[in-house]
């Protein structure tokens, strides 16, 4: 029995990781590809690809990894597995309408909330484009400017309870690697 525990939760945890790692890259909207610049036809064939489509996911109700997750993680193990998880998403965690419900979000902040977002969405094709057209000085800077302004904007429009509730919500910060060119790097 713990043999098949073991292997249910390392079956999870690939498929979650395949599931939410892709999120990001997608930017949770069954997007084209992780680069921002779209991919080709074709391209994308590998059948796990479309569990990167949110379309996709909500059809086969991919909630189950989670579940299956918390029965073999520890309670203390789940929660710094959902805090984590909020880190990385950083604001677009606000746009999922289960922690707007926990954090009593008012209609009238989700509405300036999806504005805030919609905007910026709006200037990160802009930037991007600029890119498409082999124009990338400064294109880092200008993503972390955007993403900063964003996240600022956002979180102003949290009441301060929300943002204490949020703030205890994600725990602790944890300090993400990224290996560069066989270095580790710490990323936020």
């Amino acid at each position: 029995m713990r043999r098949y525990g073991i292997f249910l939760f390392c079956s999870a945890m690939a498929l979650f990781v395949l599931v939410v790692g892709s999120e990001a890259q997608t930017g949770g909207k069954g997007g084209k590809g992780g680069r921002g610049f779209g991919t080709g036809a074709g391209v994308n064939d590998d059948p796990l690809t479309l569990l990167r489509r949110a379309d996709v996911k909500k059809e086969l109700e991919l909630t189950v990894v989670l579940k299956a997750v918390g029965e073999v993680l520890s309670d203390k193990q789940m929660t710094r597995f959902r805090q984590i998880d909020l880190q990385k998403k950083d604001t677009a965690a606000l746009k999922d309408a289960k922690l707007r419900k926990e954090l009593n979000i008012s209609e009238s902040q989700v509405k300036i909330m999806d504005e805030i977002f919609a905007d910026s969405a709006k200037e990160m094709k802009e930037i991007l484009a600029d890119a498409k057209g082999g124009n990338f000085k400064g294109m880092q800077e200008k993503v972390q400017g955007l993403n900063k302004e964003t996240k600022e904007k956002v979180f102003g429009v949290l009441t301060a309870d929300q943002k204490k509730a949020y703030k205890q919500m994600i725990g602790d910060e944890f300090r993400f690697e990224q290996k560069r060119g066989g270095a580790k790097k710490d990323i936020n």
